[in-house]
């Protein structure tokens, strides 16, 4: 189990300058108290409802809420599921780009809800980010704790 855990941070750490890479930087934290952007429980809307449904996709806008300005490369999240119908996860990525091939979130029927924090990029499409379920029906809450630029 240790040369497993082992191997998968080495090639983690190899990733690294590929991925800092693609970003032009440095750029500077700012932390912002953390404040609700996305809420699929709520009303049917632009960051709203309904529930994210088997294989389904939305994208989200963050700049110009919660104090994220329209400038900003990067933002820091907290990301919660809840009421999921069955075992699944969700990606979370710049909209405009292929989704990852990791989960940022694994999560089952059984948890009341769950959450994961993350920095992810943002797109310079006119939608920010984007987020997938696998399966089943989910809630999906994103919180912004910060913002890079």
């Amino acid at each position: 189990m240790r040369r497993l855990i082992l191997s998968a941070v080495f090639f983690a750490l190899l990733a690294l300058p590929r991925i800092a890479s693609a970003q032009s930087g440095p750029y500077s934290y700012y932390p912002l108290s953390p404040c609700r952007v996305v809420d699929t429980r709520n009303a049917n809307g632009t960051n709203g409802g309904p529930a994210f449904g088997t294989d389904a996709t939305r994208n989200f806008q963050i700049r110009g809420f919660c104090g994220v300005p329209t400038t900003a490369k990067a933002v820091s999240l907290n990301v919660t599921v809840t009421q999921a119908s069955q075992a699944s996860w969700l990606a979370v990525w710049p909209s405009g780009t292929a989704r990852p091939v990791v989960s940022m979130i694994n999560f089952e029927p059984t948890d009341p809800a769950l959450a994961n924090g993350i920095i992810v990029g943002l797109s310079s499409a006119t939608q920010d980010l984007s987020v997938y379920n696998n399966f089943g029906s989910v809630h999906v809450i994103i919180d912004v704790t910060g913002y890079f630029q």
